[in-house]
């Protein structure tokens, strides 16, 4: 780490028309709209079976969701946290301590950070539910979730398949390693492009399946992964005998489907013996994966008629019991923080991911948090702009949502732009890069 060179400014909601600015400014208050419009349907359903109680209930938490889109949308300054989740501390330290990036004031949605305003308001939400009486353990994203790994029930059969046949066609002479390593490659690519399935960022809807199941689709968006650096995560994959691979999810449905079936194939070659999985404890970004979500999962998929996918969901139940999958979670994955103040803030975490031979980080808030949502120079070498985070060898599986890019090689970016000028947050780009342990 540079101890020259200080990191750039973060990206925020004050420079008009850049992406942070259009999404504190359309896509939030839709997101926050959508799950008013939530609360006020079950009030409706809750009033016509006269449970009086749970409508005030309900009543008191649309009046604070309520009140929250006013003050984003009028770019009033963040308020502390009121819930007593072990986290508030943490929270309303950041949130006296962070500044207006125009003036000296109070941080507010357009003029603070975009990382710290976006985190904000997914945990005022949870806030608004945990300080009810009857909603305390409510997800309002849940339907959603459920919604959009059912809408892509074709493209899951497909990868089940593709996931079968691999694992019967591995072996150990010099042919079938060649095997194992093209398996190895397509399952990768099916983990990074099962990322542009981010509600988030479509603001809760749920889009149709764009043929995500199919190998020959994965061969023409290959040209699209500007930063390939897979050879390295395959030899680092390869070369240690520590058994055990992390993976910091993002988005349940589809895309944990995709990490699922990678983490097993790892296994089922050898390549690990035991996968953690680190999960969301509130719900996070709409669609981010929770321990509840990655468990309703395994059960849909084992009640499934396919019989390729009612197997796997049934060794997946299996997994989770006997320990080769493990579910883990941790409140810092929920703080506004980027990961460069993992170590002083959550030490055990850090030492827990240490123990990795490579950690996977799933998707576009990953990445954002990974460098810190800063305006970095797009040649900025990735290394250099995790700013001393590196706990073990990782790598970034991500398609690109956000203005946030590092480690181009010089004029890539120009030409990227003459082709999409959205280049950076259409979905359309992905990266897999890496970086390992400094000595």
């Amino acid at each position: 780490m540079s101890t020259v060179r200080e990191r750039p400014e973060p990206l925020s909601g004050k420079d008009e028309g850049s992406f942070a600015y259009l999404t504190i400014r359309d896509r939030l208050p839709v997101i926050l709209t959508k799950v008013i419009d939530l609360v006020h349907r079950q009030a409706s359903a809750l009033s016509e079976s006269n449970q009086q109680e749970k409508v005030e209930d309900s009543k008191g938490v649309i009046a604070k969701l309520s009140k929250l889109r006013y003050e984003m949308k009028t770019n009033k300054p963040l308020m502390q946290m009121e819930d007593d989740r072990p986290d508030v501390q943490i929270w309303n330290n950041t949130i006296k301590e962070s500044k207006s990036l125009v003036d000296q004031d109070k941080i507010a949605s357009f003029t603070g950070a975009w990382l710290i305003v976006e985190c904000y308001m997914y945990r005022k939400i949870y806030e608004a539910f945990a300080l009810s009486q009857h909603h305390q353990d409510f997800d309002p994203f849940q339907e959603q979730k459920e919604e959009s790994f059912k809408g892509h029930q074709n493209s899951a059969i497909s990868l089940a398949q593709f996931l079968d046949h691999s694992l019967h066609d591995s072996g150990v002479d010099d042919n079938e390693k060649r095997k194992v390593k093209n398996a190895f490659d397509t399952l990768l690519q099916f983990c990074l492009w099962g990322n542009r399935c981010d509600l988030s960022i479509s603001s809760g809807e749920i889009t149709e399946e764009e043929g995500a199941g199919q190998t020959d689709h994965l061969q023409r968006m290959k040209e699209n992964i500007i930063v390939d650096n897979s050879q390295d995560v395959w030899n680092t994959i390869c070369s240690s005998e520590n058994p055990r691979i992390d993976f910091v999810l993002d988005n349940s449905g589809f895309e944990l489907f995709t990490d699922l079936c990678f983490a097993e194939f790892l296994l089922q070659v050898n390549l690990a013996k035991e996968i953690h999985l680190h999960t969301k404890q509130i719900p996070w970004f709409v669609s981010d994966a929770s321990n509840k979500d990655v468990l309703w999962m395994t059960e849909q998929m084992k009640g499934s008629s396919n019989k390729c996918l009612s197997e796997l969901g049934d060794r997946w139940i299996q997994r989770f019991r006997e320990g080769t999958f493990i579910l883990q979670s941790h409140p810092f994955w929920t703080l506004a923080q980027d990961f460069s103040e993992m170590k002083s803030i959550a030490p055990e975490l850090y030492r827990e991911l240490s123990k990795a031979k490579i950690v996977f980080f799933k998707g576009d808030l990953n990445y954002r948090k990974l460098v810190g949502d800063r305006k970095w120079n797009h040649t900025t070498p990735f290394t250099h702009a995790l700013w001393g985070f590196l706990p073990a060898p990782l790598c970034s599986l991500r398609t690109l949502k956000a203005d946030v890019q590092v480690g181009l090689s010089p004029g890539q970016d120009d030409k990227l732009e003459a082709i999409n000028k959205d280049w950076m947050t259409s979905g359309s780009y992905a990266v897999i890069q890496y970086a390992q342990c400094l000595d």
